[in-house]
């Protein structure tokens, strides 16, 4: 959606702009390079939709124990990072036989499953050394993504692959509790309350058109709560792309990318979404035309979503005002944030490579991101503004007053129509310290009243457009 023209696109700004986006930016406290015998093809110009394919080891993944983090990094990898030193990592690899290492799961400090293929392998940690506890085997499975909720490990994965539940509540036997066929072609899994939801992204081809159109799906089954599994719902969003999905055990979060310009495919907007609200949150403030490649609940307060070159980290607590507290881009633009896992502070991402390595990075948030207080804090008592000309026939100006800290708070301002709808959205905080003003250009509007708000506050003003 194309928002009014900002005062803030102004030349004066664009120096300050890059100065102040750094005050949201995650802190890199250190990295580490995967081992250099991964298995990874590398096509540039190839692939499609994008640019590079990954072959083997696209559904890498992470896990958080207490004291320890799981890596797979793949190519039958496991690499431990110990969670408790907050100025390096440090690494125990293990490496061992069977299929490539695709999914993690920790359920305490001591006992993790991976898996990959048609295995998903029980594990047990003592500090020096892995050790295998049991492993099952199935045709039928393909374990790339896993959740898990209770006693129960739910995986599904790649094409063909089944929807399986696994019974964990002894880890030196598990065994496959429930499996539900024809799952193949997903991009994530959650649960809540018995329900998996699982992502997917697919090509159809439209015969009126002759054209393959790429389309995200949602998929909701029971897999506890009836005699025998079966779909429930389903969301299906056409021109779209890069799903993935996660969870706070209330509600579900998906992200996805549109895809313009059949036959040569480029990325539009991207967004996140709530399942069962109407919840839509645009990333166009620092992501514009940039795939979302995963999306990771990190606590109570936030989610990380994972970008070509970065990613950002958004405020949940008020899920009509979600908003971004930090973020991270990769300067050389060689990393596509995917997973991400969080202890304390710190914040693991994991990275596919654009070159010939995978990187896992670790971040410090700070304690009143953390805590979702950050920004907040600097909320002023009042907010006020004042548009002239009113009535308008091309430009309003809007001005505030009365804003005290208003450039470190990520504010917008909403433009909604006699109706109530939303027909426009305009930053006017995130860090940006540019003139407390905007302009405002109606594209497309007829003419008529319109009210403008602050959001997440009472301010607001009515606007006379006449054309």
């Amino acid at each position: 959606m194309k928002t009014a023209i900002i005062l803030l696109l102004l030349g004066l700004f664009a120096s300050l702009a890059l100065a102040d986006v750094d005050s949201l930016r995650c802190r890199l406290i250190d990295w580490l390079d995967a081992p250099s015998n991964h298995n990874f093809d590398h096509y540039p110009g190839g692939g499609w939709p994008a640019e590079y394919n990954y072959t083997g080891t696209q559904f890498w993944d992470l896990a958080m124990g207490d004291s320890f983090m799981v890596w797979l990094p793949g190519s039958r990898e496991k690499i431990l990072v110990d969670a408790n030193d907050t100025t390096t990592i440090d690494t125990t690899i293990e490496r061992h036989s069977g299929s490539e290492d695709v999914v993690a799961i920790v359920i305490d400090d001591s006992i993790f499953y991976y898996g990959g293929g048609v295995y998903m392998y029980s594990t047990l940690w003592n500090g020096d050394s892995v050790s295998l506890l049991s492993r099952i085997y199935t045709p039928s499975a393909d374990y790339h993504f896993a959740a898990l909720e209770d006693s129960f490990l739910y995986t599904t994965g790649g094409p063909a692959a089944a929807l399986t539940c696994i019974n964990v509540a002894d880890p030196e036997s598990i065994f496959i509790y429930r499996t539900l066929d024809h799952m193949g072609g997903k991009t994530g899994l959650e649960v809540i309350n018995g329900y998996t939801y699982t992502a997917g992204a697919y090509s159809q081809w439209d015969d009126s058109t002759y054209e393959a159109w790429p389309y995200f799906t949602v998929d909701k089954a029971d897999m506890i709560n009836s005699a025998i599994p079966e779909f429930i719902d389903y969301l299906f969003v056409k021109n779209r792309y890069f799903g993935g999905i996660a969870t706070d055990g209330t509600y579900l979060f998906y992200v996805n990318s549109s895809m313009t310009d059949y036959p040569d495919w480029a990325i539009g907007e991207s967004d996140l979404y709530v399942w069962g609200t109407d919840t839509t949150y645009n990333f166009e403030a620092h992501w514009d035309s940039t795939g979302v490649f995963g999306v990771d609940v990190l606590n109570e307060h936030l989610i990380a979503v994972g970008f070509e070159h970065g990613f950002s980290v958004l405020n949940i607590d008020d899920l009509d005002n979600i908003y971004e507290v930090a973020y991270y881009m990769d300067t050389d633009s060689t990393m596509d944030i995917t997973h991400f896992v969080m202890k304390e502070s710190r914040v693991y991402a994991m990275g596919h490579p654009r070159d010939d390595y995978v990187r896992l990075y670790m971040f410090d948030l700070g304690d009143s991101v953390v805590s979702g207080q950050a920004e907040l804090q600097y909320l002023p008592e009042e907010f006020r503004f004042f548009n002239y000309p009113n009535p308008f026939n091309s430009s309003c100006r809007i001005k505030f007053a009365g804003v005290g800290a208003i450039h470190e708070l990520p504010l917008w301002m909403e433009i909604y129509d006699i109706n109530g709808r939303l027909v426009d959205n305009i930053p006017i905080g995130r860090g940006n310290r540019g003139p407390a003003e905007i302009i405002w250009r109606p594209e497309n509007l007829p003419s008529g009243i319109y009210l403008a708000k602050i959001k997440g506050t009472n301010a607001t003003a009515n606007i006379i457009y006449m054309k």
